[in-house]
């Protein structure tokens, strides 16, 4: 979507440029060289989407948001734009930023947003009300919508596998979380795979399946030994209970 959505965009802007270059009495040397200039703006926005996509893979959100955040400048065509702004809200939400993100998505009208985008919008709706407190129902609502949309994309179906454990559905969360990843082309990448190990967890240690419950929270600090998700294992691997489900959610 993105590259198809850069493409179209930012090639029209060269060309317009191009145009009103000639049509103010330029020659065409200085017509070529200004085409030939966004060009290498147009090269350099169809990258940034790659290069945005592997940062918060890998779970540097900062500079995601900052490749985001260019991209939404460089752009001309609105689709663009907003689906940038779903993009800096994922990135908010990678970093805890939960209120930041409910005021980013609340200035987005998801009727207006392509279709990719509109299930990404309630995805990191659903994600935020759950991680935050928020109205579990609200955030099952959103990650149903989220799933109706996009009901290959595993990482929606981990969200709603959190917003059923928000809701209190313990037994559908972890079979929503068992499965998120059982259909998808390869293995999930590590942190996402570090993040449904702990709340898997988290899942069994709420029915009181201690030895499920370690045997996740282990998963999830060899899965990404370096993340928060792994930190939060370590946290509850070390605490007979108590403090662990009084801390589901990062602050």
């Amino acid at each position: 979507m993105w590259t198809r959505l850069l493409r179209r965009a930012a090639v029209a802007a060269a060309l317009l440029a191009a145009v009103a270059v000639a049509r103010a009495g330029g020659r065409l040397a200085a017509a070529l060289t200004a085409l030939g200039g966004l060009s290498a703006v147009a090269a350099v926005a169809i990258g940034l989407p790659r290069a945005a996509h592997r940062a918060f893979r890998r779970g540097d959100a900062p500079r995601a948001a900052l490749y985001y955040a260019v991209l939404r400048r460089l752009a001309l065509d609105p689709d663009v734009r907003a689906s940038a702004d779903v993009s800096l809200a994922a990135c908010d939400l990678a970093r805890g930023r939960y209120a930041s993100a409910l005021r980013r998505l609340a200035a987005i009208r998801p009727d207006e947003l392509p279709e990719p985008a509109r299930a990404a919008w309630f995805n990191d709706r659903a994600y935020a009300l759950a991680r935050s407190g928020g109205d579990p129902a609200a955030a099952l609502a959103a990650a149903d919508r989220a799933v109706e949309l996009r009901p290959a994309a595993p990482a929606f179906r981990h969200t709603r596998g959190i917003a059923l454990l928000a809701i209190g559905r313990v037994d559908e969360a972890i079979r929503e979380l068992e499965a998120a990843w059982h259909d998808a082309e390869g293995a999930p990448p590590p942190l996402l795979e570090a993040e449904r190990c702990y709340d898997l967890g988290v899942a069994w240690q709420r029915k009181g399946e201690r030895d499920y419950a370690n045997d996740y929270f282990d998963r999830a600090q060899r899965a990404a030994p370096e993340s928060t998700w792994a930190e939060r294992a370590r946290a509850a691997l070390g605490d007979a209970g108590g403090a662990a489900r009084r801390a589901v959610w990062p602050e």
